[in-house]
C-alpha cells in the first residue's frame, strides 16, 4: 500500500521542492502537490507536509525528510498491528 505525502505548492517554493524530489522517486510514496493545503499559518512559519493526512512540520528540509520517514515507519507499524489482530 503506497503512502500519500501531499506538499503544498507555496512551501515548496521555500524549500520543499527538494523533499518532494526525493520522496517521488521511492515506489511506496504516492506525492502530490496542491496550490495551498489550507494551512497557511504554518506554512509561512515552517516546512510542512501531509502523511495520510497528518501533519508533519520542521524546521529545515533535511529534518522534515527525516520527520516524513519516521511518520511513515510508524504508520507501518500500526497497519501490521492492525493486520494481526484481524489474524
Amino acid at each position: 500500500m503506497l503512502t500519500l505525502v501531499e506538499f503544498c505548492s507555496s512551501n515548496m517554493l521555500k524549500g520543499t521542492g527538494e523533499v518532494y524530489r526525493t520522496l517521488e522517486e521511492d515506489p511506496e510514496i504516492d506525492v502530490l502537490d496542491y496550490g495551498c493545503l489550507g494551512h497557511c499559518g504554518l506554512c509561512s512559519k515552517a516546512f510542512f507536509v501531509l502523511v495520510e493526512g497528518k501533519i508533519v512540520s520542521a524546521t529545515t528540509p533535511e529534518k522534515l525528510l527525516e520527520k516524513i520517514y519516521r511518520r511513515i515507519d510508524k504508520l507501518k507499524v500500526e497497519q501490521e498491528a492492525w493486520f494481526e489482530d484481524l489474524s
